[in-house]
């Protein structure tokens, strides 16, 4: 019987997502069934300088175990949560252990 590190340190991330205020989140992808897991749901503002004025820009992201979608969320996948549907725009984070997509 052999350790498996990789699965432990997902497991273990998922763990810490929970934990620090995860939410609950249905993934519903392109084909195939959704599966549900906690995930990190960041909503956010930033200032952006566009000439002579300036925009404020909102960005919504989500975090999620390896361990719990053993994949990068494509772009067009989904996730629900609170009733809201929140449609993947693009990957910007991977370090094999946690995907982070920002979504609209």
């Amino acid at each position: 019987m052999g350790l498996d590190f990789d699965a432990d340190q997902n497991r273990l991330w998922a763990d810490v997502l929970a934990y620090l205020g995860g939410v609950d989140a249905t993934f519903t992808p392109l084909t195939g069934e959704p599966s549900s897991f906690r995930v990190l749901f960041t909503e956010s503002m930033q200032l952006q300088p566009s000439g002579q004025t300036e925009t404020w820009l909102q960005t919504k992201t989500i975090e999620y175990s390896l361990a719990d979608l053993a994949r990068e969320a494509k772009v067009g996948e989904s996730f629900i949560i609170s009733g809201t549907r929140h449609i993947v725009q693009s990957i910007t984070n991977n370090d094999g252990y946690v995907v982070k997509v920002v979504v609209r």
